[in-house]
């Protein structure tokens, strides 16, 4: 007479937790939906679109410009599309993208103005934002030696980067740099 090996009932137990854990891990990936590609943007989700930028943006707009013009530059209007990494409350704001004209590098220059209710709202805003570029996530969106303006102007937050190995004519875009530090205040990104 021969005996048939049952398993044990610590096999049994093991075995059925497993079973659980993956079923509990299926259910959750169907529950929390399509996950992101490796380098697709985050933040705001597919479909998402904030309201136009308005007034503060434009007044904004006009600072960048005179500030720009004291370094011999011009602002046009980014005719491009154009998004770089944000920290959650810059994504959901209304922007307005314009343009340093830099001679010979049509592909850089893009100053980016996020609009608010209040400079509160604006200043907590580029804190965050200043935060997420000094972050292992924020960092790797961007070069190394990728430079940041973060500013705010009233109830705006502006945002200018750039990088020397990047650009045809590192001169300019770093005048660009130091125009937009003459519009508003600063709020530092930490090394």
């Amino acid at each position: 007479m021969t005996r048939e090996a049952r398993p044990s009932a610590n096999r049994r137990a093991i075995a059925i937790a497993v079973l659980v854990m993956a079923v509990l891990v299926i259910v959750a990936a169907i529950v929390a939906g399509k996950a992101a590609a490796p380098g697709s943007p985050t933040f705001p989700p597919v479909g998402a679109s904030v309201a136009p930028a308005g007034a503060a943006a434009a007044a904004t707009r006009e600072d960048i410009a005179t500030a720009l013009a004291t370094v011999g530059l011009q602002v046009e209007d980014a005719t491009t599309a154009y998004r770089p990494a944000e920290s959650p409350r810059l994504a959901a704001a209304p922007r307005l993208v314009t343009r340093a004209v830099i001679p010979g590098d049509p592909d850089h220059g893009r100053i980016v103005v996020y609009e608010f209710l209040s400079t509160a709202d604006a200043t907590t805003a580029a804190q965050e934002q200043a935060t997420y570029l000094a972050s292992g996530v924020g960092r790797i969106q961007f070069t190394p030696d990728t430079q940041f303006t973060l500013r705010v102007d009233g109830s705006t937050v502006v945002f200018y980067s750039w990088a020397a190995a990047n650009s045809p004519d590192p001169t300019r875009a770093a005048a660009v740099a130091t125009a937009l530090a003459t519009v508003g205040f600063g709020v530092p990104v930490p090394s």
